[in-house]
């Protein structure tokens, strides 16, 4: 069966009445971003944080499980795990600084993320999914009935991040990668 071609990317999407622009060559917007959703963004940097342990083994596990393969553990330790650490820290970094520039006016708020900071974005947004997951020991599929209708506990306010992070994350892919014409 032929793949159904898929549309390219919306230039302008929208999640509720928050607005994407990706029209311009070097920068993206985020405009009328409820407070709601502008806490969820300045949560990114510190929501993939790895010092809980459950976060630590989910982000960077053993090469192996064959415990004869100890030399093996202990380099990867040793010269890998240092470059994800810096890799993953660098994200957040430059997340946390486009988060900084963003304002506010009538309640609602704006951010701008200059393309080449996109990658940022997106490894970071990952991270704290991912560590969303492990620290809470959620199921990656938790988000599908997204939005909650209602934000009644910890585990409804955790589907909202999760749901918020993946269509994000997700417009930001369709940029990076827009769909192929096959």
């Amino acid at each position: 069966r032929p793949a159904t071609p898929r549309s390219p990317p919306p230039r302008n999407p929208r999640i509720g009445l928050m607005e994407f622009d990706a029209t311009s060559a070097d920068r993206l917007k985020i405009r009328e971003i409820p407070p709601v959703f502008g806490e969820l963004l300045r949560e990114i940097p510190t929501a993939g944080n790895s010092d809980c342990p459950k976060v630590a083994a989910r982000f960077f596990p053993s090469p192996t499980s064959d415990q004869a393969e100890e030399t093996l553990c202990e380099d990867w330790k040793a010269f890998v795990e240092p470059g994800l650490h810096e890799a993953f820290s660098d994200a957040r970094q430059v997340v946390a600084a486009d988060l900084r520039g963003m304002t506010g006016e009538d309640g609602l708020f704006a951010l701008t993320i200059p393309r080449r900071h996109v990658m940022a974005w997106i490894h970071a947004l990952n991270q704290a999914r991912l560590a969303l997951v492990a620290h809470h020991e959620l199921a990656m599929d938790e988000s599908a009935s997204w939005p909650p209708e209602v934000i009644a506990n910890q585990d409804d306010w955790l589907r909202l991040q999760m749901g918020f992070y993946e269509r994000i994350l997700g417009w930001l892919i369709e940029l990076v990668e827009p769909p192929s014409a096959e």
